[in-house]
């Protein structure tokens, strides 16, 4: 290979090279653009709108992207009840038995505490072979993965 042609190829590469550093960051702001375009979405959404689009609206999410959506899902949960309401709803209380606790005291019977502790779900999925996907997850889907939301029973 002569100079002048190792030359070009040279500068041939470099081009190349800025070329593909071009279309990463055209990539890489696209979707930063598309991110930040459905954060201001989500921001926006009402509680009814996020009724509407609760059992309707998907989302594949994978790794980074993953972990903010699960934000949005577990602080929008719309079957998630509070634990600072003093007025919750009948589906509140536990309904793996009735909570006995006599007057005097305050403390429950060490069957009634282990039974109001969230259990580990035992289905083999996880959130990434389940929502990782072409069709991704629905909102609902996302939310019972939420790890410290209590949710009434909707079914």
């Amino acid at each position: 290979m002569q100079i002048w042609q190792r030359e070009y190829f040279v500068v041939g590469m470099w081009w190349a090279g800025v070329v593909l550093i071009l279309q990463s960051i055209v990539i890489a702001s696209a979707a930063r653009t598309d991110t930040e375009s459905l954060e201001l979405l989500f921001r926006q959404r009402s509680p009814e709108d996020w009724e509407n689009v609760w059992h309707s609206e998907s989302h594949s999410r994978c790794r980074d992207k993953l972990l903010r959506h699960m934000f949005w899902a577990c602080e929008k949960d719309i079957y998630r009840l509070t634990r600072r309401n003093q007025f919750l709803p009948d589906e509140s209380i536990v309904k793996r038995g009735k909570v006995h606790h006599s007057p005097s005291t305050k403390w429950f019977t060490p069957e009634i505490a282990h039974s109001l502790l969230k259990t580990r779900r035992s289905r083999d999925p996880s959130i990434t072979s389940e929502c990782c996907t072409k069709t991704g997850c629905t909102w609902e889907e996302y939310a019972e993965y939420c790890p410290s939301n209590k949710r009434r029973n909707h079914y």
